[in-house]
């Protein structure tokens, strides 16, 4: 039994990723047939994904390896943090597949839409189970190739822009993230999740490169500024159950690896030498997690559709995550309240951000309508939604009693305690930052709920319905999750963050600490009181001069960096003639503008190859380069 269950991981990627082709077969014998293949197939993965957790939870780690070939092959190692992470993505996946069936009955292509996604969650799985390097890079990629057939469902000319962003940009990702695999498993011999910074210096390379190259590949699917450019025209774009998967979900694969890398790779005992290097890391991965979380709380603020506020609401948030990462590995040993905050801040967003990008896509079922500036007065006739709209507005913003104020209450201890330890006015500053940005949280997420549900209406919304009793079960139970591990966050923290801070060897007093953080005293809820004080008075001003405030074009990251770069790759391809066949249907789209008439199957399929086209050259070229560079 105990050989068998070594290889229970394998079992709960292999089960979706298979499954995705029972889908795909099942919808060509009818709709009833895909449905309850889907459900079937989804049901399977999760019961598997608790299992595991059930068996983890005991002290066991699952390990196993498959397809060996000249010293490389397949790992899987489950730990608490991989066991936990699966059941919330198997989790959620399933809410938002029961979710999906109404939500995509009268969308073209349901068979092809519901197997991409099963596929995707066995990639996505497949990430977290990861032994080493060379699978989790793997099944990185085959995630970011299956996740952008989700971003292309529509496949019309705003759909397949957005969808061509994403993959080049999480190419590009890929493929600095294989140089630090290739440079790790040339420093130290393999690519397991051990420490190597012993063997980076000993073989003379440093780690600031390796560190560097980790954040590009990392950084694009995390959406970490100014890597970010994908994720606002990606979410929009996407049917509302997909945009709910990569926002709460696949952008945690990102987060995950550097975790992995800070807590795994990195990471050295506070006695060693080499210390300081891990300190830098740190340091350096606080002030690019508070720059994330400021501008996408901003550029959130001052967004004017319901599914581009959610997207930079992910970029701000996966800012508090990597702030928190890199407090923890800062701190060092006195790093244990820290990590618990970044992991159970990415446990409650892979929630409350699900949840909040349904709800918008209810809104849309019923309306048809995303534009601010085109809803409103929406409560009366959807009041269920109007409520459950306040839960999750609750979580994100972090009150009291909610899940996400447990998270922000763990970072903002962990910030303040790295003051109290190094006494640097940065982190001072920073810890500034980090409560202005849940002002602007605040905001924002305040801005989008009275603009759709609570101002006067922008048109007739008679004969509006309300969500059907599917959709209002789906929502209570995110409703009920969120105020569970608000009002239950001790309990959640000793089920949740306890295990995974223990098995890193933090301090004993710190993690005694986090035993008995004071989450309802006077400190914290002060500082609560002044961060909604500043939500307050920033909503007022956006509300009264916001839409007079238009961020010009040439201040954004596309037009000061992407595109000259761009127009260099495109004039450098173009003089080679055996790569221009390849590349034009790319090229030849590349002054059309967005939101034009569906293209034709044609220029589908042109768009497609080209795409795919682009992705393998890349790929291709990387490759050999760093073969014969190593």
């Amino acid at each position: 039994m105990a050989a068998f269950l070594n290889y229970l991981p394998v079992f709960v990627v292999l089960i979706p990723m298979l499954g995705s082709f029972v889908v795909l077969l099942a919808a060509r014998l009818g709709d009833r047939y895909r449905s309850a293949a889907t459900g079937g197939i989804m049901f399977l993965t999760l019961a598997a994904a608790a299992w595991q957790f059930a068996v983890v939870r005991s002290g066991t780690v699952l390990s196993c390896s498959i397809v060996q070939c000249m010293g490389v092959g397949l790992r899987w190692k489950v730990d608490f943090v991989n066991a936990c992470f699966s059941l919330v993505v198997a989790a959620v996946w399933f809410l938002s597949t029961v979710f999906a069936r109404e939500y995509m009955a009268h969308e073209h292509s349901q068979g092809r839409f519901f197997s991409d996604s099963v596929f995707t969650l066995g990639t996505t799985l497949g990430v977290f189970v990861a032994g080493d390097l060379f699978t989790l890079f793997l099944f990185f990629e085959l995630m970011t190739f299956s996740s952008y057939m989700l971003v292309i469902h529509e496949q019309d000319r705003e759909s397949m822009s957005a969808g061509n962003v994403y993959l080049y940009m999480s190419v590009i990702g890929g493929l600095i993230l294989l140089g630090a695999i290739f440079i790790l498993q040339y420093a130290a011999g393999h690519t397991r999740f051990e420490p190597m910074l012993h063997s980076l210096v000993a073989k003379g390379i440093s780690p600031w490169l390796v560190l560097a190259m980790a954040l590009g590949g990392f950084g694009v699917k995390a959406g970490l500024i100014p890597l970010h450019i994908w994720l606002p025209r990606a979410h929009p774009v996407a049917p509302a159950p997909a945009s709910a998967l990569l926002s709460a979900l696949m952008i945690k694969t990102g987060a995950y690896g550097f975790f992995r890398f800070l807590y795994s790779i990195l990471s050295v005992p506070h006695s060693d030498p080499l210390f300081v290097f891990q300190q830098g890391f740190g340091y350096l991965f606080i002030w690019i997690g508070a720059v994330t979380m400021f501008v996408g709380a901003l550029m959130g603020l001052l967004s004017g559709s319901m599914k581009k506020v959610l997207a930079y609401s992910s970029i701000s948030q996966m800012g508090y995550i990597l702030f928190a990462l890199g407090t923890g590995a800062f701190l060092g040993s006195h790093g244990a309240v820290a990590l618990a905050g970044a992991w159970l801040h990415s446990i409650n967003h892979a929630f409350f951000k699900s949840f909040l990008f349904l709800l918008a896509g209810a809104v849309f079922l019923h309306t048809g309508e995303l534009g601010l500036d085109r809803l409103g007065g929406l409560k009366k006739q959807m009041p269920w939604s109007f409520a459950f709209f306040l839960v999750a507005a609750a979580g994100i913003t972090g009150i009291p009693g909610f899940n996400g104020y447990v998270s922000k209450v763990l970072i903002h201890e962990a910030i303040l305690e790295a003051y109290h330890l190094k006494g640097w006015p940065a982190l001072l500053w920073l810890e500034r930052i980090f409560v202005v940005t849940g002002g602007l949280t605040a905001a924002y997420i305040t801005k989008l709920w009275l603009k759709t549900f609570w101002v006067k209406p922008r048109q007739n919304w008679e004969g509006v319905q309300d969500i059907s009793l599917r959709h209002k079960l789906v929502f209570g139970l995110y409703s009920l999750i969120v105020l569970f591990i608000g009002t239950q966050a001790q309990r959640v923290v000793d089920v949740l963050a306890l295990p995974v801070v223990k098995a890193i060897h933090f301090d004993p007093e710190i993690v005694d600490h986090l035993a008995h953080v004071p989450y309802w005293s006077g400190h914290e809820l002060q500082s609560a009181i002044v961060t909604y004080t500043i939500a307050s008075a920033v909503l007022f001003v956006v509300w009264k001069y916001g839409e007079r405030v238009k961020v010009p074009h040439w201040l954004s990251v596309e037009y000061l960096v992407y595109k000259p770069l761009y127009r260099a790759a495109r004039r450098l391809v173009e003089g080679f003639g055996p790569w221009q066949a390849l590349l034009q249907p790319h090229l030849a789209s590349g002054g059309k503008g967005e939101g034009e008439a569906e293209l034709d199957s044609a220029g589908v399929q042109a768009q497609l190859g080209g795409s795919l086209g682009v992705a393998l050259v890349m790929v291709v070229v990387l490759v050999v380069f760093l073969w014969y560079a190593l």
